[in-house]
């Protein structure tokens, strides 16, 4: 098997070629050759190797694998020094199961969002979508919130202290006591009116701000999206997403359905004009051909095509070879604990062990079969789904390729056709997810039974948050219980505040944010029994159910209980006494449980438990790879939780302005939590697409006419009446959220991307965190063997072409 040399190796290599005049440095991201191990790697062997864990788990750290000079002097000075630490050994390696190289440049927690770059626009996305977020807040703060603050404490006068109804009878639910909750709020201006006429004229311009603001965020995200794009090369930019193909072998060449196709598209596309960067490619690679006395040959413009199988025969076969490792684990357990030896006898020639060996290696001759099966192309009519992955070896081509033949979703809804027609049918086209972003397994998922099971799933959430409701009704009763108990006190002539309602309003703020993370566990099982095609779609969908489900149970539900079941909105344990607690709680005790971090302390202590069994660890490789890798990013829950705190804060921000400080300092906390855990404790797994923050830009636009209904609510409530700037509001904010602002947007303002280098897919793949053969599992294992050959083979004719061609 050829590996990649390790940090000192790559060194000695760069210098032997310090007299090439153009010499290019290598600059790779910690994705290069991922997934180019070897077939006999040993995944399944037990006792597992954890040096080999430790390398995996390395090499998923996120960071690049750029070499500075003073990395290059360091990596001279210790050639033969035996005393380097691990890290620096490990720097440079390959791992052989995944095939990504271990970085040496880590991210560092105070890099520019557009270093996350190399992990798809997205990641920079994400983050510069928390400062939006920020900034929407401080805004909202500046043109009504501080306003909205001080009117409250230095003219409210509706709020009460107790001592001055001291043996009075009082109506808990109507009775404000002053206290630093309720001075604050506008419950205590609540007789005021001509502050909160005022403040409904400075609502209204804080919701033409925001409306300005959001064409600025989408202008600055789309730029951002193009800028990258132009600068960083993913392998779907080489490559066009293809359905509609027919599956019906018959009039295929030779029966083989990939080739078929292949030939096909380079036949369609031989006619496209070529950019002068590319005819010189030609010419130079040709001419490097003839002085080498290599056979002269054309480069193919279509050089891959990956089919999308059912897979549902694969997994099957996975899920039984999966449980007879997990009966050979029991066994071994068993003989562990008799006092034998894993290296003896006893145990290799133990006759249950060998049997279970026996029929695992069954399995796998059986899964080989029907990846060479799936590989060939050939009789596979009952497993080809109709739809390919395309890849061309120029990004140009793709983007001609594009804008002839796509067409898109409403078009195709009114009867439009693509005029690339094959053996008959009329293909549609459309640009790819990621390799990563593929759901391989829900491919096959026929809409009808996707539409069905989102409809089942919403209905389980309706259940969940009527479950939910039910909880919070309770508390709120017992509240309600403690109040009235204070108001007789009073009567009596006690003072003392009831500590009952405060501790059961802690309770309840607590009990919330429980409540919202067993709710976000249901609904992301919910989001994986949708079967979305690709991740970025279940992303979408698990955010902004997550997020609504959780604004529904966190605000919607205890504003309804608090105003048309207890009828208690400022009173001793009412609306605001305890939403404020919420607001509180929320802004701490998510963040600090991030910060702890208890899944990468609890995978600490596993990995040391299991480190300490040593030959008798009965876990796979695999498995024990998995133990070591870090925590997995999850950026559907990341912004989930930033949705439901920007929706909470937009519905009781004109009762209690002091939750936009709050929430403020919430996410500039989240903001620097999230950069330190990504930089060193968690392993990003896909690569993410702007589409996902342009989706959230949209769900974020539900701020808007949440803020200002509520606004126009609580004028209601305290004034009895509704003004004409609160009627404007909410017509802005949800024509805002109506209209295609997007669309508008794109009509505006003009974001154009271009390509930064024309490169040939040989040369750019390099950089490719994976591609579509690698990441399929119908062909997976063949295409990871192939990967690290052909990128070795093309980097080295590289090298010589910069040496016959460079410039002098």
């Amino acid at each position: 098997m050829s590996a990649r040399p390790s940090g000192y190796q790559q060194f000695k290599d760069e210098q032997v070629n310090v007299n090439i005049s153009r010499q290019k440095p290598e600059e790779v991201q910690a994705g290069t050759l991922c997934k180019g191990g070897n077939a006999d790697f040993p995944i399944d062997q037990i006792p597992p190797n954890f040096e080999l864990a430790e390398l995996h788990s390395q090499a998923w750290n996120v960071g690049t694998t750029k070499l500075s000079k003073s990395q290059r002097r360091k990596l001279q000075k210790h050639q033969n020094s035996t005393q380097q630490n691990n890290q620096d050994d490990l720097v440079g390696k390959i791992c052989d199961c995944c095939a990504r190289q271990v970085p040496n440049h880590l991210l560092s927690i105070g890099c520019n969002n557009r270093d996350y770059s190399f992990l798809g626009a997205g990641m920079p996305l994400y983050f510069e979508y928390i400062k939006s977020c920020i900034l929407m807040l401080l805004i909202m703060f500046v043109t009504s919130g501080d306003y909205n603050i001080i009117t409250n404490i230095a003219f409210g006068t509706s709020c009460r202290a107790l001592e001055d109804h001291k043996g009075q009878e009082i109506d808990e639910k109507t009775f404000c006591q002053l206290n630093w909750v309720t001075q604050s709020s506008l419950a205590n201006k609540r007789s005021g009116s001509e502050f909160i006429d005022l403040q409904q004229m400075l609502n209204l311009i804080s919701m033409i701000t925001l409306i300005i603001l959001f064409q600025y965020f989408r202008k600055e995200q789309r730029a951002f999206d193009a800028e990258i794009d132009s600068q960083t090369q993913y392998a779907s930019d080489f490559t066009v997403y293809l359905k509609n193909i027919p599956t019906d072998p018959t009039g295929l060449q030779n029966g083989d359905f990939d080739d078929d196709l292949k030939n096909f598209i380079e036949q369609h596309v031989s006619n496209y004009p070529k950019l002068q960067e590319i005819i010189d490619f030609e010419q130079d690679r040709k001419q490097y051909q003839i002085q080498t006395k290599k056979p002269v040959t054309e480069l193919k413009r279509v050089v891959a095509v990956n089919l999308c199988y059912n897979l549902d025969e694969q997994y099957q076969l996975e899920q039984q070879k999966q449980a007879k490792i997990a009966q050979k684990q029991k066994i071994l357990s068993s003989l562990y604990s008799q006092g034998k030896d894993p290296l003896s006898s006893d145990v290799k020639s133990d006759p249950q062990v060998n049997q279970i060996d026996k029929e695992i290696s069954d399995i796998e001759n059986q899964l080989e079969a029907l990846e060479k099966k799936f590989i060939e192309g050939k009789d596979v009519k009952n497993y080809f789904l109709g739809q390919a992955f395309v890849t061309f070896q120029w990004e140009n081509d793709v983007q001609i390729f594009l804008e002839e033949n796509r067409v898109s979703k409403i078009k195709r809804f009114f009867g439009k056709k693509s005029k690339l027609v094959y053996r008959g049918a009329n293909l549609i086209v459309e640009e790819p997810p990621e390799p990563t972003d593929v759901y391989w397994e829900n491919l096959h998922i026929t809409t009808k039974s996707k539409v069905l099971r989102r409809l089942l799933g919403y209905a389980i959430t309706a259940i969940i948050l009527i479950i939910c409701g039910g909880l919070i009704y309770w508390l709120s009763a017992i509240q309600a219980e403690s109040a009235e108990e204070q108001a007789q006190a009073v009567k009596r002539g006690e003072l003392q505040p009831n500590i009952k309602v405060k501790i059961i309003a802690q309770v309840a703020s607590i009990s919330i944010i429980v409540i919202n993370a067993l709710l976000a566990m249901i609904i992301k099982s919910i989001s994986l029994f949708e079967r979305f095609s690709t991740q970025t779609g279940y992303n979408i969908s698990l955010a902004s159910k997550s997020s609504m489900a959780q604004f529904i149970n966190t605000a919607v539900i205890t504003f309804a209980i608090s105003t048309w079941v207890t009828k208690n909105i400022y009173g001793a344990g009412g609306l605001v006494y305890n939403q404020t607690y919420v607001f509180v709680s929320n802004a701490f005790i998510p963040g600090i449980i991030q910060f702890i971090d208890a899944g990468t302390i609890s995978k600490w202590i596993f990995q040391y438990l299991e480190k300490r069994k040593g030959i008798k660890s009965i876990k796979t490789q695999q498995q024990l790879h998995e133990l070591y890798e870090k925590p997995i990013f999850d950026i559907s829950t990341a912004y989930a939780t930033i949705l439901k705190n920007m929706y909470v804060v937009a519905f009781y921000a004109s009762v209690i302005p002091l939750a936009l400080v709050i929430t403020c300092v919430a996410l500039l906390f989240h903001y620097w939590v999230e950069k330190y855990n990504i930089a060193r404790r968690r392993t990003i797994k896909y690569n993410y697409s702007s589409q996902m923050s342009v989706e959230m830009i949209e769900q974020l636009e539900l701020v808007l006419p949440i803020y200002c209904m509520t606004n126009l609510w609580w004028e209601y409530v305290f004034l009895e009446s509704v003004s004409t700037e609160a009627i404007i509001g909410i017509c802005l904010g949800v024509g805002n959220a109506i209209l295609p602002m997007h669309e508008i947007n794109e009509a505006i303002f003009s974001v154009k991307s271009e390509i930064d280098e024309h490169l040939p897919i040989q040369e750019a793949e390099t950089g490719f965190l994976t591609d579509y053969c690698r990441e399929n599992p119908a062909t997976a294992e063949t295409a990871r063997q192939q990967y690290k050959i052909r990128v070795e083979k093309h980097k080295q004719q590289k090298i010589n072409m910069d040496k016959m061609f460079g410039d002098q």
